[in-house]
């Protein structure tokens, strides 16, 4: 039996426009990665969203992925989040999805 993945946290700001989406997950699909998990949220920032997934892959694939993302275009910053991680799934959907008063 294979050795099930552990699962990475990645972190992606984009540009909030039509077809980002479609664009990053056309990137896995193409490539054969699986998203486990994802969130997406306006940022602070007006005119970005933050992109939050989850991927069952080894921290040398996940590199090899934000290296990928990065030459997109519409991204702005992707990074892997495993390690930094301070919120769990749901709390951190609804803490970012909290608007300011």
């Amino acid at each position: 039996m294979e050795e099930e993945q552990p699962t990475r946290t990645l972190s992606i700001l984009v540009e909030n426009h039509f077809g980002v989406l479609f664009t990053i997950a056309g990137l896995f699909c193409a490539r054969g990665y699986n998203i486990e998990r994802l969130v997406v949220v306006p940022d602070e920032e007006q005119g970005l969203s933050r992109m939050v997934m989850a991927v069952r892959c080894d921290p040398k694939l996940s590199q090899q992925i934000i290296k990928q993302l990065n030459k997109l275009v519409d991204v702005v910053e992707a990074e892997d989040v495993t390690d930094k991680e301070i919120y769990s799934w749901p709390t951190f959907t609804t803490r970012k999805m909290q608007q300011p008063a």
